[in-house]
């Protein structure tokens, strides 16, 4: 009996544990619709039930890659569900930087200016450590935190974390491609539908396309930058 009680008492208190953890997650204030740059698209990132936010600095040296990874990613998982907030820091001119996201890099969804870095402050993130990224639920509360997603670690735990939420929102084929885990006898991957094929523009294909261009040898299957994408390069005479 004594066992027993003992045992209830744990149960209770781990489950109060978890449940302050859960009432007590960070709230991430998000940027105002007057800091949006919209380009043509129509998109409201602001309003789907889960939510990336990154940090990029236009003037940084890994931006090029950034976007190229970022452009693929959104590519390999539903917009419906999913929004992006990309939180832009103040620059001296943002003209040249529109041109650049939207025409140079392709980029067909908005960004957030931040002048004077005012959601960056607001949230605590630090202003010298671009490349922060944040995975929101549907109330805003930070559910996971890392780097840039151009890195293996952080792009494997955004993937898995979207995979699994999606699924239990009842989102099927939400995210696409090799959803990559780890589990206690190590590293566990499986492909979420199918992969995802990319043209050398950066263009997101689907696959019964991509085979096509394949046999009639338009394109040559390449390399990547993310484990999970098929980068198709054209086949030159």
């Amino acid at each position: 009996m004594i066992r027993y009680y003992f045992l209830v008492v744990v149960l209770g208190l781990s489950h109060f544990g978890y449940a302050r953890q859960a009432t007590e997650s960070k709230l991430f204030q998000l940027p105002a619709n007057s800091q949006k740059v919209s380009g043509t698209t129509k998109v409201n990132p602001l309003v789907k039930p889960l939510k990336l936010v990154t940090v990029l600095d236009p003037k940084g040296s890994s931006i090029d890659r950034e976007l190229e990874v970022w452009n693929a990613l959104m590519g390999s998982m539903d917009r419906d569900s999913i929004g992006y907030i990309f939180l832009v820091q103040d620059t001296e001119d943002i003209e040249p930087f529109k041109q650049y996201w939207f025409t140079e890099r392709n980029m067909d969804y908005p960004f957030y200016y931040d002048t004077d870095k005012t959601v960056i402050k607001a949230n605590g993130l630090s202003e010298g450590s671009p490349g922060q990224t944040l995975l929101l639920d549907d109330k805003n509360a930070i559910i996971l935190s890392g780097s840039s997603p151009i890195n293996t670690d952080p792009f494997n735990r955004y993937r898995s974390e979207l995979y699994h939420r999606t699924l239990e929102m009842g989102m099927d084929k939400a995210v696409r491609g090799v959803i990559v885990e780890p589990t206690e006898r190590g590293i566990k991957w499986f492909y979420s539908n199918e992969p995802v094929y990319v043209t050398e523009q950066g263009e997101v294909i689907p696959k019964n396309q991509a085979d096509a261009g394949i046999r009639s040898k338009k394109w040559v299957p390449g390399t990547s930058p993310l484990s999970d994408t098929i980068r198709l390069v054209n086949r030159h005479p």
